[in-house]
C-alpha cells in the first residue's frame, strides 16, 4: 500500500512538472508573437534597402530586386521581381503594400499684372507760326531682330564610334542610350553593380540573350 501511494506521488510530481514546462513554453510563444505584432509593418513601396534587409531571408541582392521592381499592388507581386516564394511566405506577416509617393507639381509662379501707362498731359496749343518749308522725316532705324529662343530639351548623350560603355561606371543616361535599354533597365543595371564580366549583365531583370547580343559589342567592364 505504501509503495502504491509513493508511486502516485511520484507520478503526480512529474505531471505537475510537465504542466509547468508546457505553460512556460506557451508564455514564451505568446510573448514572442506579441513582440512581433508590435513592430510596424515594412512598406514594400517606400522602405529603404536597410529596412528590407532586416526582414528574415532578405539579403542585399534580394533587397535591390525588391526596390528595382517597384511599385507593387500586393505582396504576391514580389515574385515578378525574382523573389523566391519561400522568402515571400516568410516575410508576408511583416510587410505591407502602400501607395507609392507621387511627386506633387510645383505651383506656378504668379506674374504681377502690368500697370497701365499713365496718360501724358496734352501740351497747350502753340500760337500760329509762319509757314515753314516742309522737311521730310528721317528714316527710322530697322528694329533689331530677336535671337531665336533656345530650346530647353537636350539631345541624348551619344557614344563616339568604337567607344564602349563601362557598365560598372557609366551614368544612367549612357546606359539608356544602348539598344533596347530604357531608363528602367538602366537603373536596374546600376543597382546590380559590380559586374566581373559583360555576360553578368544578363542577371539583370529584363535583359536576356537577345538584348545581350545587340549590346555586347558596345559594353565593357574595364
Amino acid at each position: 500500500m505504501l509503495k502504491r501511494t509513493e508511486g502516485m506521488r511520484i507520478g503526480l510530481s512529474w505531471f505537475c512538472r510537465s504542466m509547468v514546462l508546457v505553460g512556460f513554453a506557451l508564455v514564451i510563444t505568446v510573448m514572442t508573437a506579441y513582440a512581433q505584432a508590435q513592430k510596424p509593418l515594412v512598406d514594400l513601396n517606400t522602405a529603404s534597402q536597410k529596412e528590407l534587409e532586416a526582414l528574415k531571408g532578405v539579403g542585399p541582392a534580394t533587397a535591390k530586386k525588391i526596390i528595382a521592381g517597384r511599385p507593387y499592388s500586393s505582396v504576391a507581386d514580389l515574385s515578378k521581381a525574382g523573389v523566391p516564394e519561400k522568402t515571400i511566405e516568410g516575410i508576408k506577416p511583416y510587410v505591407t503594400v502602400g501607395k507609392p509617393a507621387v511627386a506633387q507639381p510645383a505651383p506656378a509662379e504668379k506674374k504681377p499684372a502690368a500697370q497701365p501707362a499713365a496718360a501724358k498731359p496734352e501740351a497747350p496749343p502753340s500760337p500760329a507760326k509762319a509757314a515753314s518749308p516742309t522737311v521730310a522725316p528721317a528714316p527710322s532705324a530697322p528694329a533689331p531682330q530677336k535671337a531665336p529662343a533656345k530650346t530647353s530639351a537636350t539631345a541624348p548623350a551619344k557614344r563616339a564610334p568604337g567607344q564602349k560603355v563601362n557598365i560598372n561606371t557609366a551614368t544612367k543616361e549612357q546606359l539608356d542610350a544602348l539598344p533596347e535599354i530604357g531608363p528602367v533597365k538602366a537603373q536596374a543595371i546600376i543597382d546590380g553593380r559590380p559586374y566581373k564580366k559583360i555576360e553578368d549583365i544578363m542577371k539583370v531583370k529584363g535583359i536576356k540573350q537577345g538584348t545581350f547580343n545587340k549590346i555586347k559589342d558596345s559594353i565593357t567592364v574595364e
